[in-house]
C-alpha cells in the first residue's frame, strides 16, 4: 500500500475523532511536523511509532497500513472524547474548564 494510503487512514482517524495534528503529535511525542509528513504521506514512521499510533487509536498495526472500512473505525464513547479533547488543550483552557466543571457541580447539588 502507498504512503498516501497510510497518510489518509491518519487523516480519518484524526478527523473522527475530532482532533488536530499538534494535539495527536503531543500523545504520541513528535512534532506536529513529523506527524503532518505522515499525513501527508512524506514519511513513514518507525515501527516503534506506527505501534504507539495504532495503539492510540486502538485498531489493530496491520489495519494503519492496508486501510480502513467504515467498521473498522473504532468509536470512542462520549468520556473518551472529553478525555482526548481536554488533553489537547493548554493549561489556562483546561483550568477554565475545571472551574465550569465546579460550577456545574455546584449547581446541580443546589449549592451557590
Amino acid at each position: 500500500m502507498a504512503r498516501q494510503d497510510f497518510g489518509q487512514t491518519l487523516r480519518t482517524l484524526r478527523h473522527y475523532k475530532g482532533l488536530t495534528q499538534e494535539a495527536i503529535s503531543r500523545e504520541l511525542h513528535i512534532s506536529r511536523q513529523v506527524y503532518s509528513h505522515y499525513e501527508n504521506g512524506r514519511r513513514t514512521p518507525d515501527i516503534a511509532t506506527a505501534i504507539r499510533i495504532a495503539d492510540f487509536h486502538q485498531i489493530p498495526l496491520q489495519k494503519l497500513f492496508k486501510g480502513l472500512r467504515p467498521e473498522d473505525i473504532p468509536r470512542p464513547d462520549e468520556r473518551q472524547k472529553f478525555v482526548l479533547l481536554y488533553d489537547s488543550l493548554n493549561p489556562e483552557d483546561r483550568e477554565a474548564i475545571n472551574i465550569y466543571m465546579e460550577h456545574l457541580r455546584a449547581k446541580q447539588n443546589g449549592t451557590p
